[in-house]
């Protein structure tokens, strides 16, 4: 349930919060209609992430071009870690010098929030933490990786769809300036054939393989391509992966991970007429997430349908398995497949 206050007292109203209208929009999105200030909470801190939100939501320690409006980080539960416990207490007091409340349980962040983000560094850990908040029909988003294995993917949204939750996921890098830029350069001079997205692809114990950085790359290229993904290759080195995936209509899409050297971001594509080569700057990636998470709290429309997120998450899986068939072929609908 949504809360507003209004600017006179309490006796008069019947529910708590703020009247907030969001103010016009920023070039190359969509308008959105005027809201309510949205009461978010964060669960696990060992993310700097959980910053990076914090600050733009809240509006502080941030540059006022990196503000974002209709949300606000109001409480958090900096939980436990399976990648880096250390992490925490850095990040918890970054964290509440945004004004965020700290509690403990799940159950006390209820009582305080109208949607909540999943922030876990390590994929494996957000079924957990989500799940109180999905049984309570709460509006999730889940940071990256949505998930580390096909099983949890699964459970994750059948958790919202039986409980009604809202629930979606995306890479920041699917929200930077250029690719806005490029999908409406594309109106004009598409279709797309096809595309190479690239990036850091470093590995971390925990998130395997692509699933740790490689799947900014990789939610790149589906903004791109969109969904359709039938089969992958990945050419796996200890130097990067070079991964070629196949869609149902006969495109291609390239995902170029980097482990040493310089490892911009960037977007090749192909196209009717032209090829577009475009370097991608994160300077407004994290604005722009956090604007479209608020926006998508407040309609209850996912900018990311949950098809399309377990689309990735099996394209990612695959090309894992790919890498240890030494770059043999693997079918998406061998994902999850026990048959």
């Amino acid at each position: 349930m949504w809360r507003v206050t209004l600017p006179f007292p309490l006796s008069k109203v019947f529910a708590v919060g703020s009247l907030h209208l969001v103010p016009p929009p920023r070039a190359g999105f969509h308008t959105p209609v005027p809201q309510l200030m949205l009461r978010l909470g964060l669960v696990d801190f060992d993310t700097s992430h959980v910053v990076e939100f914090s600050q733009r939501f809240n509006q502080t320690h941030v540059a006022s071009d990196q503000h974002v409006t209709g949300a606000r980080v109001v409480a958090g539960i900096p939980g436990s870690s399976v990648m880096a416990p250390e992490r925490i207490a850095g990040f918890q007091p970054q964290v509440e010098a945004c004004g965020v409340e700290i509690v403990n349980t799940p159950d006390e962040l209820l009582q305080r929030v109208d949607a909540v983000l999943i922030n876990s560094l390590c994929g494996a850990a957000h079924l957990k933490s989500a799940r109180p908040f999905l049984e309570a029909g709460v509006p999730t988003f889940v940071d990256k990786p949505f998930a580390n294995s096909w099983e949890d993917a699964l459970a994750l949204v059948e958790l919202a769809r039986k409980h009604h939750a809202f629930l979606w996921h995306a890479s920041a890098l699917r929200y930077t300036q250029e690719m806005q830029t490029l999908q409406s350069r594309l109106e004009k001079i598409g279709p797309l054939h096809g595309a190479v997205s690239y990036g850091p692809a470093w590995h971390a114990d925990g998130n395997p393989g692509l699933l740790h950085y490689g799947i900014h790359s990789t939610e790149q290229l589906f903004a791109l391509m969109g969904p359709g993904c039938v089969s992958v290759v990945n050419m796996s080195t200890a130097q990067s992966d070079a991964v070629v995936g196949t869609w149902k209509d006969g495109r291609q899409g390239v995902v170029r991970g980097g482990r040493c050297g310089h490892t911009a971001y960037g977007i090749l594509a192909f196209t009717e007429h032209g090829v577009l080569n475009e370097l991608v700057s994160t300077k407004y990636a994290y604005r722009n997430l956090c604007q479209a998470i608020a926006d998508a709290f407040q309609s209850k429309q996912a900018p990311v349908e949950l098809d399309e997120t377990l689309e990735v998450i099996r394209f990612l899986l695959a090309a894992n398995e790919s890498a240890k068939r030494d770059g043999s072929p693997v079918l998406l609908e061998e994902i999850g497949n026990t048959k």
